[in-house]
């Protein structure tokens, strides 16, 4: 016997209500937690370096700034200059508001700064930040070029670098003092996300990876169970079977700044750069890195030789929000803190990152209503 229309839509109306009822508690709460967060973020969200709160690039609004292109043209490197000349002033004041300002570290810290005789340049080779385009670039006028092409860019013997030098050494201190020195580096939140994406979800290495490091990651899952993950890890090892590390743990176990959790493709990046220590020319941005190396490649002479690269990295946005979606609010407010430094030396801005996440939270949200 069918129903009629009026029972039909009687034994509807109960689930709709509850599920509209669930919506409205959900966008409340979630709306109440980022306003919780950017509230927050005026007094309080780094208890102390409060410096991270309502920073921006000096140059923020100038073309090449934020991704814009530069167009090229006879101001061009007038422009350029002045960027890169901000960027610096804000390394150097980071530096001596941190108190991080010093000699240059022991050589062994230095195997990431990559240099060139023939064209005097040292380059920070900072992963997940662009270093694959850039180390295509510079491969091109590298002495070594024929053992590079037939090894690959990430042969540890690929491109020389300044820890082969002894401490106090001569070469080392003329490098260090004459060669023009740069770096390309990430809004950190981005980068994070990057290097979970390509070492724990979706990269080649995943096993790796996931072999090295993921039963730490894993014991953050169920801290008071770890025996039971190691179990896991040490069963998964030598099978197929995947140990499918989330992004939430994944950044629970950095946070942590314990040693196991460390590595160079999430690390905090002046760690691998050390710029209070050693005097940096050029800072390039991954999301301005067709302006910035084309800049510095003119600079250097290497223009004449390479094309520099044709578009920057597009920003994540969707996906970046979706992602971080999944992590508690009081562990986004800690990454702000552990990546202070970068935040504020490089010129990115926590606070308009959160805020744009936020934005596309709230998006999502209101297809529901």
């Amino acid at each position: 016997m069918s129903s009629s229309p009026r029972s039909m839509l009687k034994n509807l109306a109960v689930p709709m209500i509850l599920y509209f009822v669930i919506v409205v508690l959900i966008t409340a709460l979630t709306r109440s937690s980022y306003f919780q967060l950017t509230t927050d973020s005026e007094e309080q969200l780094l208890e102390g370096d409060s410096r991270l709160v309502g920073t921006a690039p000096e140059s923020e609004g100038v073309p090449g700034s934020e991704g814009e292109p530069v167009s090229e043209g006879p101001d061009w490197e007038t422009r350029m200059a002045q960027i890169h000349l901000d960027r610096r002033t804000a390394l150097q004041g980071a530096c001596e508001a941190f108190d991080l300002t010093g000699p240059p570290p022991p050589p062994k810290k230095l195997h990431k700064l990559r240099y060139n005789d023939p064209y005097r340049i040292v380059y920070c080779d900072v992963a997940k930040a662009g270093s694959t385009t850039m180390k295509e670039i510079l491969a091109k006028v590298d002495p070594n070029y024929e053992y590079i092409r037939r090894n690959g860019l990430h042969d540890p013997a690929a491109f020389n670098d300044l820890s082969l030098f002894s401490a106090g050494s001569p070469d080392l201190k003329f490098r260090l003092t004459n060669y023009t020195k740069f770096m390309i580096v990430r809004e950190p939140l981005e980068r994070l996300l990057s290097a979970y994406q390509d070492k724990f979800k979706y990269g080649p290495g995943v096993r790796e990876y996931e072999s090295n490091y993921g039963k730490h990651f894993l014991e953050v899952r169920t801290p008071r169970d770890s025996e039971k993950w190691k179990r896991i890890a040490t069963r998964t090892a030598s099978r197929e079977a995947r140990l499918n590390v989330t992004f939430a743990e994944f950044v629970r176990g950095v946070l942590t700044g314990e040693e196991q959790f460390l590595n160079i493709h999430w690390q905090p990046q002046h760690l691998i750069c050390h710029p209070c220590q050693i005097s940096y020319d050029y800072i390039g941005h991954l999301e301005t890195m067709q302006n910035d190396v084309r800049y510095i490649m003119y600079k250097t002479g290497m223009l004449e030789k390479v094309a520099p690269p044709t578009q920057s990295a597009r920003r994540a946005g969707k996906n970046m929000a979706n992602m971080y979606a999944e992590i508690p609010l009081q562990d986004i407010r800690k990454l702000g803190r552990l990546f202070a430094f970068d935040y504020i030396a490089y010129s990115f801005n926590f606070e308009k990152t959160v805020r744009n996440m936020a934005k596309i939270w709230e998006n999502n949200l209101r297809l529901f209503l």
